[in-house]
């Protein structure tokens, strides 16, 4: 059987600097891969520190669905993320 080949356009970008990397599921989940943590959480916004910044999720009804070190899924009605990018740090 031949083995097609992916198109460059629909093949994941190399995260060799361990970017923040969001992923959103409709407006129901979103993976948030490569935070460095937790800096607010609430039923309206989950923010997370990243290497240049921070990300945020909001909308309603947010909660937490799994914690790892690395990454998180957020569940709820997702309205938006937001990057924020700061100079100072990275």
């Amino acid at each position: 059987m031949k083995k097609r080949k992916i198109p460059l356009q629909l093949c994941w970008a190399p995260n060799l600097q361990r970017e923040v990397r969001v992923t959103t599921v409709g407006s129901a989940r979103a993976l948030v891969e490569n935070h460095l943590g937790l800096l607010a959480y609430g039923p309206e916004q989950v923010r997370v520190r990243c290497r240049r910044g921070a990300a945020s999720v909001k909308g309603e009804g947010l909660a937490l669905r799994e914690v790892r070190k690395d990454a998180l899924i957020v569940t709820g009605r997702i309205d938006s993320v937001e990057l924020g990018h700061d100079p100072s740090a990275g």
